[in-house]
């Protein structure tokens, strides 16, 4: 490649404040400030029966994870999976939460993992 098109092809540097804009916008900022409002959300959606044996685990760039407190709410709750990722997309106005996995799990261990609000 020729040095007049290593210069074409060669991108533009972002400055800092385009590309904290660009972040916030969708990138690790975005998703950081979206996993606060998660959890504030999520008995709103899901209903407070529901929040009682369900219970956010993790969230990385689009993917939930729910742990459920046994076997049978995990029978049971995998067929809510695409109307509470539409409710969570329609709550946060943009396609925030892709996939939804369940796990059983206990809120000890939600507890124990998460370093982020609750």
């Amino acid at each position: 490649m020729s040095d007049k098109d290593q210069k074409r092809f060669s991108p533009a540097p972002l400055s800092v404040d385009r590309l904290m804009a660009r972040s916030s916008m969708k990138g690790f900022f975005y998703f950081i400030s979206n996993r606060a409002r998660l959890t504030e959300i999520w008995q709103k959606t899901v209903g407070p029966q529901v929040a009682q044996n369900a219970f956010i685990r993790s969230f990385e760039i689009g993917r939930l994870e729910v742990a459920v407190k046994g076997p049978a709410y995990l029978e049971r709750y995998r067929y809510f999976i695409r109307e509470w990722k539409k409710r969570l997309n329609i709550e946060f106005g943009d396609e925030v939460v892709t996939e939804i996995c369940l796990r059983v799990g206990s809120k000890e261990d939600e507890d124990a993992d998460q370093p982020w609000p609750r």
